[in-house]
């Protein structure tokens, strides 16, 4: 067997396992054992195709030809996503060809400064830096979980095309540095790497793109989800209204009948203790009956589910409260937080920080005299990071008392049932758990927006952050440098 054979051999078996392990990777596709041997097996069979038809065909049909053999066997190795394996094909060949390209730069020096001339071991070189680097490539937070935007079953057609051309500008190139050995053969490598730098950008655009498409979807999904909560709650306050004048209309008859009997009992003045008694009894059973269907007809809204009964009990009971002091309660969930109560924070520590800071919460809007009177609890996941953030309208901190918080027992409202209790816990479960508090301060009160807002971001950092308008008084009152102080508000 000759040596260029061989080194055909070798060439064409590992770009084709390389092209075959990408459009797994880029479709996100676990490989097993048994993925690898159907890949090996397929990547043999055109091997043997490409070496019989080399001597019949050009470079450029060649690589024509086995695109499309590798798409015929995708449509069995890849169950799902098949209408996007031509595409997809098509980049992990032009992506298989460009490394490759890149593979021959960097081990040119190598091979140089060591002084092999074996093509056969200059090859094998190539290959395992060509590998390295689709490993590594691969392990890119980006890219680790594929190509979304052709895993998405949405059409994004101008993003296809750019891609096809790319692709296919990339794959000619290497067809003609492949064909010719003249001295133009050094401008199109040239060309090839530069193509190749431009589509591995444009790979990157892209999937910035299709993050941004997909933020914007999920923000509009959230706000029709949204519109339709709100229809949902102004049906259910028609049927509410509805249900209270049934009720009204059904006591008002009887309430009229009782009243006339009243006067009637006021007027005879030989009545008897034991009718007054009945009739005061009658007064109170049908005011009783009427709060009864009234309490039944009207109650507390339906909170979003965690999953986790005693987090969502803590939610309840705490919406309970707030309806008792006239504040409007509202919850939202932001994920799925099992992994939270896991591996992060235990169950009742969690409820303790719900339960606490939700109270201070009511306590300062008691406080205050602002007419909105509102609590926004949000608990889930935020920018990668899990985080209870609990926005009120009440009264500020006092500075002193944002002094001394993970010191020492303090609170700006001990006169009605505030402690300081609550944040020495909370400081001993951010130690624990390595979370960050941060309190954000808005600087004017406005009718129908919160005044602040406490989260506790379970970030792994450590911190005791406050973002507020009053930055400049409160610097000039810390005496170390436990506490970050800064003016830039997180939106609140």
């Amino acid at each position: 067997m000759s040596e260029n054979l061989i080194i055909t051999i070798i060439k064409i078996l590992f770009i084709n396992v390389y092209i075959l392990i990408i459009n797994f990777k880029i479709l996100n596709k676990d490989i097993k054992a048994r993925e690898i041997i159907k890949i090996v097996l397929v990547s043999s069979i055109i091997t043997i195709i490409y070496t019989v038809m080399v001597n019949y065909l050009d470079n450029i049909f060649m690589i024509i030809m086995t695109y499309f053999v590798q798409l015929i066997f995708l449509q069995f190795l890849i169950e799902k996503n098949k209408e996007s394996l031509f595409i997809t094909n098509l980049i992990s060949n032009a992506i298989v060809y460009i490394l490759f390209g890149i593979s021959v730069l960097l081990e040119s020096p190598i091979i140089m400064k060591m002084g092999v001339r074996n093509r056969v071991i200059n090859l094998v070189c190539i290959l395992i830096i060509e590998i390295c680097i689709i490993f590594v490539c691969f392990k890119i937070r980006r890219f680790k979980h594929g190509l979304l935007f052709l895993q998405n079953t949405t059409n994004y057609d101008f993003i296809n095309i750019i891609m096809i051309n790319m692709s296919a500008i990339a794959i000619l190139i290497y067809c003609l540095v492949g064909n010719y050995y003249d001295p133009s053969t050094r401008n199109l490598f040239v060309c090839f790497i530069i193509v190749g730098i431009i589509m591995i950008i444009m790979i990157q655009k892209t999937l910035t793109l299709y993050y941004k498409q997909k933020l914007l979807s999920k923000t509009i999904e959230d706000y029709k989800n949204e519109l339709a909560d709100k229809d949902e709650q102004i049906k259910k306050l028609s049927e509410e209204k509805y249900e209270i004048s049934k009720l009204n209309h059904q006591f008002y008859n009887r309430q009229k009948a009782l009243e006339l009997k009243v006067q009637e009992a006021i007027s005879d003045i030989n009545i008897e203790a034991g009718n007054e008694l009945a009739i005061v009894k009658q007064i109170d059973d049908l005011s009783k009956e009427y709060s009864k269907g009234l309490e039944g007809i009207k109650g507390l809204d339906k909170l979003p589910s965690t999953n986790v009964e005693e987090i969502d009990d803590m939610f309840k009971y705490m919406q309970a409260e707030c309806k008792k002091n006239d504040i409007d309660f509202k919850l939202q969930i932001n994920g799925n937080i099992n992994h939270m109560i896991n591996k992060i924070i235990q169950k009742n520590k969690l409820e303790t920080l719900i339960g606490d800071h939700i109270r201070d919460a009511i306590i300062a809007i008691n406080a205050g005299n602002n007419k909105f009177r509102s609590i926004l609890t949000i608990l889930g996941i935020k920018d990668d990071c899990y985080e209870l953030c609990i926005y009120d309208s009440g009264v500020e901190f006092t500075i002193d008392t944002l002094l001394k918080l993970g010191i020492e027992p303090t609170t700006t409202h001990r006169d009605t049932g505030g402690s300081g209790i609550g944040f020495m816990t909370t400081f001993e479960t951010m130690k624990e758990t390595k979370a960050s508090l941060i309190i954000n301060e808005k600087s004017t009160p406005s009718v129908n927006d919160y005044t602040k807002a406490v989260t506790i971001r379970f970030d792994g950092k450590n911190e005791y952050r406050i973002c507020s308008y009053r930055e400049d008084k409160i610097k000039k009152k810390t005496k170390d440098n436990r506490i970050i102080i800064c003016n830039q508000n997180r939106s609140i």
